[in-house]
């Protein structure tokens, strides 16, 4: 399982939610990464953000 994250400068991390409160989570690295390109694409995180894939258990 994956998750995308955002990280800042002083380590700060978001977590993406769906509107109910669950956080995102992907079965693959593809589905995580295709994620990702989504919301870089959208360019709403301040550029002190950097846009990560983590893996999860």
């Amino acid at each position: 399982m994956f998750k995308v994250i955002a990280v800042d400068s002083n380590q700060v991390k978001l977590e993406f939610a769906s509107k109910d409160g669950k956080n995102f989570t992907f079965e693959t690295y593809e589905e995580a990464e295709s994620f990702m390109q989504e919301v870089k694409a959208k360019d709403t995180l301040p550029e002190r953000y950097r846009v990560l894939i983590k893996k999860i258990d």
